[in-house]
């Protein structure tokens, strides 16, 4: 799952940036993710500086920031950032979080607006992943009973 290993690699760097440090299964893994988002020769952005390629992907998120409460689209993500559509204005530098929810699991990412292009109503987003993620895993007591909530989601 893309997610899952974009997760897994962001939690693996954040453990050299707190200073903590690998084992060497966590190098192995961090360097075979890497090698998996390496940019192809023939991909044009390689020579604009990036340092891994972004996959094709269609998930919904909830961006949260200062006054930002919005269901998102991601089009594509990588190991360093991500793009989103039908986005609300995030100005440059400007730090939210986006939560994407994924069977029983809840994955919280934080990043920075580095890019941002109209898209008809709304904006298309670059973002740049920041810190280390949170996964959230849920577990029901009980069984699920529909109520008013749940009809406003759907």
């Amino acid at each position: 799952m893309l997610v899952d290993l974009v997760f897994k690699y962001r939690t693996l760097l954040g453990k050299c940036d707190l200073g903590c440090g690998l084992d060497w299964n966590e190098i192995e893994q961090m360097t075979s993710i890497e090698e998996a988002f390496a940019p192809t020769a023939d991909d044009r952005r390689m020579n604009s500086g990036r340092r891994f390629r972004r996959e094709t992907t269609k998930l919904s998120a909830v961006m949260r920031g200062d006054r930002i409460n919005d269901r998102v689209e991601i089009t594509e993500i990588g190991l360093g950032g991500l793009v989103a559509r039908n986005a609300p204005f995030v100005a440059r530098g400007e730090q939210v979080e986006l939560v994407i929810e994924l069977g029983d699991q809840s994955f919280r990412f934080r990043a920075i607006g580095v890019w941002l292009k109209d898209d008809g109503d709304d904006y298309k987003l670059g973002l740049q992943l920041v810190g280390m993620p949170v996964r959230l895993n849920r577990a029901a007591i009980s069984e699920h009973a529909a109520d008013i909530v749940d009809k406003i989601a759907a």
